[in-house]
């Protein structure tokens, strides 16, 4: 098994909005994948200007996480914010 795919098995993404789905479930594989432990990942368009809840659940808690915007929506943010707050909170 490869190491995306083992990224893949440690994070399950799940939201209505199939696109913003396949548009981040990359960075938050990446962002996650490695940490050997399973997160289940929930994402949400909420408001009315394109604003993103990511729900990212542990095995230690629960965090929210909203992006606003196209770039706030861009790989590389979306990894960084996500690997950095992950790390922060020790989730």
């Amino acid at each position: 098994m490869g190491m995306s795919e083992r990224r893949m098995k440690l994070v399950q993404v799940e939201g209505q909005d199939a696109l913003l789905i396949e548009r981040l479930r990359d960075p938050l594989s990446r962002a996650l994948g490695n940490r050997r432990t399973f997160y289940s990942v929930r994402i949400e368009a909420v408001g009315r200007v394109g604003e993103v809840l990511v729900s990212i659940t542990g095995s230690k808690g629960r965090l929210p996480l909203i992006l606003r915007g196209e770039e706030e929506l861009e790989a590389a943010y979306v990894f960084r914010a996500v690997s950095d707050t992950v790390s922060r909170f020790g989730l």
